[in-house]
């Protein structure tokens, strides 16, 4: 993943002696891209003024660049996509197993079961530096996933709550007073109208993945509008909110490591309006949007080759395509597991800090740590980098 983001009062797009030329007006700058050689994959435009041009936007069709514009609160409005090849057989296949009630959930219950899947993996890896209870995330994932589409999505609720319990933890750890409690208030859910800066991160995030499953479902033919766990809607795309699933956990991480940099100021970086919905400014949405796609990029092994993030949600589509037509899937499951990895995403609080920096050698070697190893932990703890805490060694120095 690598976006190009237009924002700013007056931003243009357009072609000049068959060049690509960004000018943001209001920063003083300009950029030119030449025909093949774009540094990036997308646009996203999060501007309520400027202009593209039709040759602008022809010129980003011929290279295969899908345009996403977002509303004032961060959510999609509308995606331009390139054009993806039309399958017939696969979209009656799809429609035919949306109308099966069995179909149906053991599609949507293997959309969930990574989901969950992957909210353990972060939460216990976060949990090595920051104050989380994967346990209790666990817990309800061990719980049953019903026999119905209702009971599944009461089992995803169940388990997102003891997600956003504990990540509100981590949260008020590092940005303490931000406000944020969970994704649902009393009065309605937050997920459309973040009334806290980590919110608007979140519904930020989750709107540049989601343009991300766009283009993949677009890529394999798929329709978006025919969903399984989501429910078909007037100007909704349910398919899309459930490819985004397996994938949430990498916008729940980015956004705590946009807060841990602690390079975010709540009044400088963020927008209050006149109904206290919060919305982000250019200085945040590109803190974002530089971790999301960090970790996007980042690959990791699978069945002998090595994989992006990005591209697992291309190859998440074209898995659910094959199930659809019966193409190499297995009968009564829906596998869409895949691996788990992040890069270093931790917190060293002063207390931690002073601890480490202070401990002799020969204390260290009581605690199970080896000169080798607690010298590295100095350097990395004067260096405000997570400390790779494991076990009964955590616990020891905690």
């Amino acid at each position: 993943m690598h976006p190009l983001l237009l924002h700013g009062f007056g931003t243009s797009v357009r072609v000049n002696g068959r060049k690509l030329e960004v000018d943001w007006r209001s920063e003083g700058r300009k950029e030119v891209f030449r025909p093949q050689q774009l540094p990036f994959d997308s646009v996203v435009i999060d501007s309520m003024t400027g202009s593209v041009s039709f040759e602008a936007l022809r010129f980003l069709a011929i290279h295969d660049t899908p345009v996403t514009l977002l509303r004032w609160n961060g959510t999609v409005l509308s995606t331009i996509l390139p054009r993806g090849p039309s399958n017939g057989e696969l979209r009656v296949a799809q429609v035919t197993a949306y109308q099966s009630h069995e179909r149906r959930l053991i599609i949507a219950r293997g959309f969930i079961r990574e989901k969950v899947a992957k909210t353990i993996s972060l939460d216990e890896a976060l949990a090595r530096t920051l104050p989380m209870e994967p346990g209790a995330v666990r817990k309800e994932a061990g719980g049953s996933m019903g026999s119905s589409l209702n009971d599944l999505r009461i089992y995803e609720a169940r388990v997102a709550q003891a997600h956003w319990k504990e990540y509100a933890k981590a949260v008020e750890l590092l940005w303490p007073n931000s406000g944020f409690m969970s994704r649902r208030s009393p009065q309605k859910s937050w997920s459309m109208s973040a009334a806290d800066p980590t919110n608007a991160l979140l519904n930020y995030g989750y709107s540049i993945l989601e343009a991300s499953c766009r283009a993949a479902i677009d890529s394999v033919g798929l329709l978006p509008e025919i969903g399984f766990l989501h429910e078909v809607a007037s100007a909704k795309m349910p398919l899309a909110y459930d490819l985004q699933e397996p994938f949430r956990w990498l916008v729940d991480l980015s956004v705590i490591e946009v807060i841990r940099d602690g390079k975010l100021d709540r009044k400088r970086d963020f927008i209050v309006t006149e109904n206290y919905h919060v919305r982000l400014r250019p200085v945040a949405s590109e803190a974002l949007l530089g971790r999301l796609s960090a970790n996007m990029n980042r690959k990791v092994p699978m069945h002998g080759r090595s994989f992006a993030f990005e591209t697992l949600i291309q190859e998440t589509a074209r898995r659910l395509a094959r199930h659809l037509t019966g193409a190499g899937s297995r009968p009564g499951r829906l596998d869409l597991s895949y691996p788990f990895a992040m890069g270093e995403s931790g917190h060293v609080d002063g207390d931690l800090k002073a601890r480490v920096g202070a401990m002799s050698y020969a204390e260290g070697r009581s605690l199970g740590i080896s000169k080798a190893g607690l010298f590295a932990m100095k350097r990395r703890a004067a260096k405000g980098r997570p400390l790779r805490l494991y076990g009964k060694v955590r616990d020891r120095i905690v």
